[in-house]
């Protein structure tokens, strides 16, 4: 049986397993018309982003340096949204724009903005983090905020600096990641680690393990030069690539490749050989 992917997955599986892994920033060209994405999980995910945000969630932060970036950010993805995805609704009784956008998106939003040690992060709303903590890279350069990436420094700590200085109204990016993990749940903060209880095998592996996608895009805002980084996430069972010709063997390749620190980084270190095994991996 085939299974059936989300058409807006589809391009990233194509970058993250099409090509051997190596440290890169895989930034690729968007489209502006094809700036954000509405899946059929659309309405479920914006509620489960109101329900955290009504729990009282630390899933939004705003310094008062990012207060003129997060204004500009709110009229231009306001007349985006009117003009390519009008059935999007966004609640204009909200008052505080990071969160009347953060409400009605299925992607979470952060603001970057210059400062003395390069661009750091003014603002977010971030919902679905892949365990980490908002509360503890608000305010930090993205040298500190990527920090945790074992080797990004060293390998392309520079080229990421220069990209955040360089990039230019009108050119907007997009980029893909992956790990995987064994609780599918979208909002994992750090403190949420959520191990297996039982051990995962080649034979159970892709129930108990999902891949977990994020489309990233990088737009450079024109009035207060802020970069806005949006993160849309998805999430499937390992066993659903096994049904797509391929795909299951590419992603075997990719962490068969893996070295030890990102393994680990990546959530897999405790269940490579389980997880090439189950994927039709040698």
């Amino acid at each position: 049986m085939t299974a059936k992917l989300d058409p807006a997955l589809a391009p990233l599986l194509h970058d993250i397993l099409g090509k051997p892994w190596r440290f890169a920033m895989g930034l690729h060209a968007l489209d502006p018309t094809a700036w954000l994405v509405v899946t059929g999980d659309h309405a479920a995910e914006v509620a489960e982003k109101r329900r955290l945000f009504d729990a009282g969630a630390d899933i939004f932060r705003l310094l008062p340096e990012g207060e003129a970036a997060a204004a500009e950010l709110a009229t231009i993805l306001e007349a985006h949204l009117a003009r390519h995805h009008p059935t999007v609704t966004v609640d204009p009784g909200i008052e505080t724009p990071l969160v009347r956008l953060g409400l009605a998106l299925q992607e979470d939003l952060c603001l970057m903005q210059a400062g003395p040690d390069g661009y750091r992060l003014v603002g977010a709303f971030v919902a679905f983090p892949s365990r980490w903590n908002l509360g503890d890279k608000i305010g930090r350069p993205i040298r500190a905020i990527h920090a945790p990436v074992p080797g990004l420094e060293t390998a392309i700590g520079r080229p990421v600096q220069l990209f955040f200085e360089r990039l230019a109204v009108g050119h907007p990016v997009w980029r893909a990641n992956w790990s995987i993990t064994d609780d599918p749940t979208l909002h994992q903060p750090s403190h949420a680690f959520r191990r297996t209880a039982t051990a995962v095998t080649p034979e159970n592996a892709g129930d108990r393990l999902w891949l977990r996608v994020e489309r990233q895009t990088l737009t450079r805002l024109p009035e207060s030069r802020a970069v806005l980084f949006t993160i849309l996430t998805f999430i499937l069972p390992l066993a659903a690539l096994t049904g797509v010709p391929g795909l299951g063997q590419k992603l075997a390749a990719r962490v068969a490749e893996l070295p030890e620190a990102m393994l680990a980084y990546k959530n897999v270190a405790a269940n490579r050989n389980a997880v090439i095994a189950s994927l039709g991996g040698d």
